[in-house]
């Protein structure tokens, strides 16, 4: 879905253009992680085709720092090979809008399907641990699980989620600055440049451990799909947000820089559900880290992000409409 939405098309050697969605936007603005995805597939694509005589055709890491907000409008992408390596190559990509640079980003590559090096288990595991996981099949069916509820998202701020069916704990989020769901898409299956764009579609936790009660505060939806599901067992709990939702927000997040690292090549046919683990260790002064993992539906690694979040005054995105 995405990828075609984002319509990347390579026309240099090392200049790409791509287009952009309603759907992606949050505000007068693009949504970081549609952002984020599509420099993943201008990356992707670049080592597919102008470097791909080194035979990297995947992406190891994604490092965005944005600059400023994009709009929904069409981009420009430019790519700098910084070096051209047997194991590695990293690229640097400017992410124009209106002649001015907008997102700064650098990719280096890899080749899952060789080993480079030695392999170990470790002890790490997820802390919490997540519930145990849920029988698709019978969530689909509509019936219901002991441990998860599924909701539907969607809005006028972000339409992105309306794609999306989600899992949520029951119980909630008992843990301050933990978050945990399960996803799938509702047509189709997701492919690594999702993957870039999940990892920043999960709720507010600024929202959340503040407990404000705002647009993406979790405990606020975990409250309303509990109530929904006592009523209502098997059924997906439909959740909407509206403008004048948004003119009352506290705070938003303004994000400084994400980092993906990919940790095995998605399968060409894609995944049907991804766990997504977000947590963040401080909020301090405006300002908060945010740590996302996502599995499949084994629960083996797919990648890992780590983001810098400024959270501000809403005001300042929905009521001034300053960029």
């Amino acid at each position: 879905m995405f990828k075609q939405q984002a319509n990347v098309k390579q026309i240099g050697s090392h200049s790409y253009t791509s287009s952009h969605h309603r759907d992606w936007t949050i505000g007068p603005t693009l949504h970081g992680g549609s952002v984020a995805a599509i420099l993943y597939l201008v990356a992707e694509t670049h080592f597919q085709t102008t470097l791909e005589k080194y035979r990297q055709p995947d992406v190891l890491t994604l490092h965005v720092e944005f600059l400023r907000y994009c709009t929904p409008k069409d981009s420009t992408i430019i790519v700098t090979d910084l070096k051209r390596g047997a194991t590695t190559c990293n690229i640097q990509l400017r992410l124009v809008q209106d002649d001015q640079t907008k997102v700064m980003a650098f990719a280096s590559s890899t080749n899952f399907s060789q080993s480079l090096g030695p392999g170990a288990q470790t002890d790490w595991a997820f802390h919490p641990p997540p519930k145990p996981a849920p029988s698709f099949a019978k969530v689909l069916a509509r019936e219901p699980d002991e441990n998860w509820i599924p909701v539907f998202l969607h809005g006028q701020i972000f339409p992105l989620p309306r794609h999306w069916t989600y899992l949520i704990p029951r119980g909630g989020f008992p843990v301050a600055g933990v978050y945990e769901a399960w996803s799938t898409l509702n047509h189709g299956r997701m492919d690594a440049a999702t993957m870039a764009l999940m990892v920043d579609m999960i709720p507010s936790l600024s929202d959340t451990l503040l407990g404000n009660d705002g647009l993406w505060d979790a405990h606020k939806i975990s409250r309303t799909a509990e109530a929904f599901a006592e009523e209502h067992p098997g059924q997906v709990c439909n959740l909407t947000n509206s403008a004048a939702e948004a003119a009352r927000a506290s705070v938003i997040n303004n994000t400084v820089c994400l980092e993906v690292e990919f940790k095995k090549r998605v399968p060409r046919e894609g995944i049907q559900w991804v766990f997504t683990r977000a947590e963040a260790k401080q909020l301090a002064g405006g300002r908060m880290d945010l740590d996302v993992t996502l599995c499949d539906e084994d629960m083996d690694l797919v990648c890992h992000t780590r983001q810098v979040i400024l959270v501000l005054d809403a005001q300042k995105r929905f009521r001034d409409n300053k960029l």
